[in-house]
């Protein structure tokens, strides 16, 4: 019997075109359809029986995609943690882990893992962009984002309460006495920090202080130096809070090179609670990710969704919470009678 294998090499095509070709995927030329029909039809190959066997072959592999941004990802404390709750939960169901990450010069091709059908659903985490996101709905599998930089209505979506979380960041400085107060976050395109800010700006309008567009930075992930920095120079706040602890902690070397201290001079609250927080000078106050949750979560969601348990995308929001260090200034308790906490 003739195998695809068989009619790409007649074809003198991939697999994968022998697969768009018979399944008429917009993205094979007509001409390149029609040779590849002509040839399995004179070599009685029966593209439906082809497809129904596609679809019905069962892995027990999950795909894991990343993309790889500016700093290598799994070196990342943030995403090396929602791998690892992604690792547990798939072996408590007998699943494989099949991880793929792909560089950004790469980002519009789809790996073999979906092309190929490798894997019974992918978990996808980090930045893709619309031409991707067209060509895996198009691939019609199982999809769940993790931690989505922008919001995709056709995939299920497990989200951080980043906006809450944000807004009980600010709303501890304010409590604290503090009333100028900056804030700093990578590219505000990214659904998580545009949500942080939408969090920073209401907590300071639900305590009356008029937000003020001097006072907030945004940029790249390695820019939280240059941000602390030039707000302590410009625009003189008390407290900054920081749309996630990496910014937050170079934001500390900015501080400390101009001769000044955390938190006497100026008080910082990260988000995220990586484990360089716990061990900075002074630990950082921050929002706390529940990390392996978001992964443990994507993954449950996702079989649920291969087993027919779920026939719509679904959104979660995973809760967060805010742990008070040593880097915040009690503005109205003088300094001798602050009480702090881990």
């Amino acid at each position: 019997m003739i195998t695809i294998d068989d009619l790409a090499k007649l074809a003198h095509v991939s697999k994968s075109t022998i697969s768009k070709a018979l399944n008429d995927r917009p993205d094979v030329s007509a001409e390149t359809r029609r040779k590849i029909r002509e040839i399995a039809k004179a070599q009685n190959f029966t593209p439906n029986a082809y497809g129904k066997s596609l679809r019905s072959k069962i892995t027990k592999n999950v795909g894991v995609i990343f993309t790889r941004e500016k700093r290598p990802l799994l070196n990342n404390p943030f995403f090396s943690r929602i791998l690892e709750g992604i690792e547990a939960e798939l072996a408590l169901n007998n699943y494989n882990l099949v991880l793929n990450i792909i560089p950004q010069n790469k980002v519009n091709e789809l790996p073999r893992i979906i092309r190929e059908r490798h894997v019974d659903g992918i978990i996808l985490i980090g930045i893709f962009n619309d031409l991707f996101v067209e060509r895996i709905i198009a691939e019609k599998i199982h999809v769940v984002q993790v931690d989505p930089k922008t919001d995709i209505a056709d995939f299920s979506q497990v989200f951080i309460d980043n906006e809450h979380g944000a807004f009980i960041a600010v709303q501890y400085l304010i409590e604290a006495g503090h009333r100028r107060i900056g804030f700093i976050a990578g590219d505000l395109r990214r659904l998580s920090f545009k949500q942080r800010l939408d969090g920073y700006s209401k907590a300071l309008k639900h305590y009356g202080i008029q937000p003020d567009d001097g006072l907030i930075r945004s940029g790249g992930v390695d820019d939280g130096y240059e941000h602390v920095k030039s707000l302590i120079q410009h625009e003189k706040p008390t407290a900054i809070f920081s749309a996630n602890d990496l910014n937050a902690l170079q934001g500390y070397n900015a501080v400390i090179d101009m001769n000044l201290k955390i938190p006497h001079d100026v008080s910082i609250v990260g988000f995220d609670d990586i484990w360089s927080a716990q061990v900075a000078t002074p630990p950082l106050t921050t929002v706390r990710v529940y990390k392996e949750e978001l992964g443990s979560i994507g993954v449950r969601t996702l079989l649920r969704t291969i087993n027919g348990e779920i026939a719509k995308p679904v959104d979660t929001i995973v809760p967060v919470r805010l742990i008070e260090r040593k880097s915040v200034r009690n503005m109205i308790v003088p300094d001798d009678e602050m009480i702090h906490s881990d």
